[in-house]
């Protein structure tokens, strides 16, 4: 059995388009929880910092996330985000304790 991958990332743009990141995280969460090997996918925006996003994911597998980041969902938002200028931060996760 192959072991779960955690990842959060945190994605920061230009205040002037995080309106339109946010419709496409949205909708980039809304195809990637189809996804086979997605057991989690849960995005928030700062309450505090226009223009800041967090994505908490958790794959079944390596090969499924690696599935997840060539789809044409998250390609289209990443595209996006390295367009309009936008920072992100990938963290892989290694959990402490079991999910509750």
């Amino acid at each position: 059995m192959s072991e779960a991958i955690h990842i959060l990332a945190l994605i920061t743009i230009p205040e002037g388009k995080a309106a339109q990141l946010e419709k496409k995280v949205q909708s980039c969460a809304a195809h990637s929880l189809k996804e086979e090997a997605c057991q989690r996918y849960e995005i928030s925006r700062d309450a505090e910092k226009k223009g800041r996003f967090t994505v908490s994911e958790i794959w079944a597998s390596q090969a499924g996330f690696e599935t997840h980041l060539a789809s044409d969902h998250f390609v289209e938002l990443a595209s996006y985000a390295e367009e309009h200028g936008a920072v992100l931060e990938v963290i892989r996760q290694q959990p402490l304790q079991p999910a509750s």
